[in-house]
């Protein structure tokens, strides 16, 4: 197993691999919020898979210029999505 800062560097560079890894790394993460967001009257599925959409997104736009670890980046920046994903689906 890579360390972090190795499956980050590498998954940036587009290897699928540091990808697939880091993204089941934080997998269990993604299943939590899910749960949350499906008991408020969301799809499982559909939450679950806007979090792995948001999570890619992160991980390219992660820079550690702020003083913050990756998975409080992680958490905050999918916290942050599905929120306004929330928020979108309120509005229909």
């Amino acid at each position: 197993m890579y360390k972090l800062k190795e499956l980050i560097a590498r998954a940036k560079q587009k290897d699928v691999k540091a990808m697939e890894e880091l993204f089941n790394q934080f997998k269990p993460l993604l299943k939590s919020r899910a749960k949350r967001y499906s008991r408020m009257g969301l799809e499982y599925e559909d939450v679950f898979q806007q979090g792995a959409l948001l999570f890619i997104l992160a991980v390219y736009e992660y820079q550690k210029n702020p003083p913050t670890t990756f998975a409080g980046y992680m958490k905050k920046r999918i916290d942050w999505g599905l929120w306004v994903y929330y928020r979108g689906y309120l509005k229909q």
